[in-house]
């Protein structure tokens, strides 16, 4: 490893492990709560079924939500060398002539970025992680990789920033 670079968001480890644990566990006890107390003193316009169903559909629905937008997303970091992605519980490291192709869109308040690989890697065909400031910083800083990463059409844009 050399001078590696953390490129992911710090928002990571937060987003990934420790907002769904606290959230899953008050909301999803606060179901399993509803579910077994008895509610016979509630009002119209909710049943004890109606507010019953409404958590455990809260839950899910929220379960649903979190397994699509932040389940997916790495922890990465590069040097001239490699890349380094890992889901906190492994990690491994990768060539950049593996990767296809990076692509980087908005998504809530972070930049969403995308590898994608030429053979599937242990996490699959393609990396997703919160990019942040350093992601720019490392290929400013590196253009050999920023050459190998991105397509033309980014460098460009790149530039005129």
């Amino acid at each position: 490893m050399k001078n590696m670079q953390v490129v992911s968001s710090p928002w990571t480890l937060a987003l990934k492990l420790l907002l769904p644990t606290f959230w899953f566990c008050f909301f999803g006890g606060l179901a399993i709560i509803l579910l077994f107390y008895p509610l016979e003193d509630l009002k119209e316009p909710f049943t004890p079924m109606t507010a019953r169903l409404m958590m455990v559909s809260f839950v899910l629905s929220t379960a649903g939500i979190y397994y699509l937008v932040f389940l997916p997303i790495k922890w990465v970091a590069m040097d001239t060398e490699y890349i380094y992605v890992s889901n906190f519980m492994k990690s491994y490291q990768y060539t950049y002539s593996s990767i296809v192709r990076v692509e980087e869109s908005r998504m809530l308040l972070w930049n969403k970025v995308t590898i994608h690989f030429h053979e599937p890697t242990q996490f699959g065909q393609r990396i997703v992680f919160f990019g942040s400031y350093y992601w720019y910083y490392f290929l400013k800083k590196h253009p050999e990789v920023l050459q190998q990463l991105l397509p033309q059409e980014i460098l460009e844009s790149l530039e005129k920033k």
